[in-house]
């Protein structure tokens, strides 16, 4: 095995002189967690060759992380000696992936909607692409189609970085449980966007899943769970699936079973533990 040549912080220190100081301490005030080439060429009036220097001295004692080409991310004084395992794997993510947002279970992680901490950040694209591995966060791409690019806002942390809203979360965690923790998370992230999510919006970003069958699922788990629906948002939902019977999740997924139920109203075939009413419990 090579031998592990990072530095050790805890042993020596973050040491920061009192010039490279002043953009670290302006940063922290201005709550900013991203620092880019041209903030130390402004900020100093310096030539470029000049502040790569100075960011590489940053980096080399631990007060930055690169995120991408000119970017980097700040790691604060109260993240301590040990910095790196506190970098906002967030941020990172939608740094390196300004053509995307993040969403599934990592939109749901960033809202407090599951009590997963999941390894790599799941990010929507309209690009073909798949995970990107290595420093400072791994990415796994999702691609969506450009009518679907929609229900996503930017997180106050960093500029450019972009998150599905709550709504759009329980589309996409229902649409994509792989991508989510697996269907036996649903319920719990389901019961805590119950007070927060707006079921307006999730109709207005409905149609562009282009599925009638998600129709049905999200207009059951709504009812089940909890949500407010409105007799002319009901109406709308079955007028949108009429005529379509589905599964609740696909046949032979992870976390379904053969002991099924029908329900007719959504005329939906229950195929998973823990989502029929009775049964949800909470």
């Amino acid at each position: 095995m090579a031998p592990d040549h990072s530095p050790n912080f805890k042993e020596q220190g973050r040491p920061l002189s009192q010039v490279l100081s002043k953009i670290i301490l302006q940063a922290e005030e201005d709550n900013r967690q991203i620092l880019t080439t041209k903030d130390f060429i402004e900020f100093y009036q310096i030539s470029d060759t000049y502040a790569r220097k100075m960011m590489a001295q940053l980096v080399k004692t631990g007060w930055l992380v690169r995120v991408g080409p000119g970017k980097y991310q700040l790691q604060p004084a109260k993240t301590g000696l040990d910095p790196y395992p506190s970098a906002d794997k967030f941020v990172a993510a939608g740094q390196l992936s300004d053509d995307g947002f993040i969403a599934f279970g990592s939109a749901a992680e960033y809202h407090g909607l599951t009590t997963q901490v999941f390894q790599s950040v799941t990010v929507a694209t309209k690009k073909r692409a798949s995970i990107r591995e290595g420093p400072p966060v791994r990415i796994t791409y999702v691609h969506v189609n450009a009518e679907n690019f929609v229900g996503f806002q930017n997180i106050s942390k960093a500029p450019n970085v972009r998150v599905a809203s709550i709504e759009r979360t329980l589309l996409d965690v229902l649409n994509r449980p792989d991508y989510s923790g697996g269907i036996s998370d649903l319920p719990e992230i389901f019961k805590r966007a119950r007070p927060r999510a707006k079921v307006d919006k999730i109709l207005e970003y409905l149609p562009t899943y282009r599925s009638k069958s998600m129709v049905q699922r999200i207009g059951y788990m709504l009812e089940t769970f909890g949500f407010q629906l409105t007799s002319q948002q009901e109406e709308e939902l079955q007028k949108w699936s009429k005529g379509n019977s589905a599964y609740l999740f696909t046949a032979g997924s992870p976390g379904t079973d053969s002991h099924s139920r029908y329900n007719s109203k959504w005329r939906l075939v229950l195929n998973a533990p823990g989502f029929i009413a009775q049964e949800k419990g909470g």
